[in-house]
């Protein structure tokens, strides 16, 4: 299992052999990401990118993205992250979820003028109090 906080390497030992190398490390405005891996949830595949702070080079978010923003696949991952949270807050297309020490951001990305992503941010709460 991973936790907040996290260095790379730590990472990498805790999912060796379900992540690998991203080449050129993917960078984001306030952080990056070495490595990715794929998960399933129920039939809906991801890529899964672990991203850490270019400050303090922990573990500060992690990035699930599917291929395409099937009405199918958001329906489901709605209804799953709502069971484990309760209602979502919503705002345009992102809907928002707060656990007591995480957040997870649905939403769609357009990443051209015909296509369409599902993007899950999950996060750790005190990353966004007061910003």
């Amino acid at each position: 299992a991973i936790e907040w906080g996290m260095t790379e390497e730590e990472v990498r030992e805790a999912l060796a052999g379900r992540v690998g190398p991203i080449t050129p490390v993917a960078r984001f405005a306030n952080s990056y990401a070495p490595i990715k891996g794929a998960l399933t949830i129920e039939e809906y595949p991801f890529e899964v990118f672990p991203q850490f702070s270019l400050s303090t080079g922990e573990l500060c978010q992690v990035l699930f993205r599917a291929s395409d923003a099937d009405a199918d696949r958001l329906e489901r991952m709605s209804e799953i992250l709502t069971a484990c949270y309760g209602r979502p807050v919503e705002r345009g297309t992102k809907r928002t979820w707060r656990g007591p020490t995480a957040a997870v951001e649905l939403d769609t990305v357009g990443v051209s003028s015909h296509e369409e992503q599902l993007w899950l941010r999950w996060y750790p709460i005190h990353e966004t109090e007061g910003g």
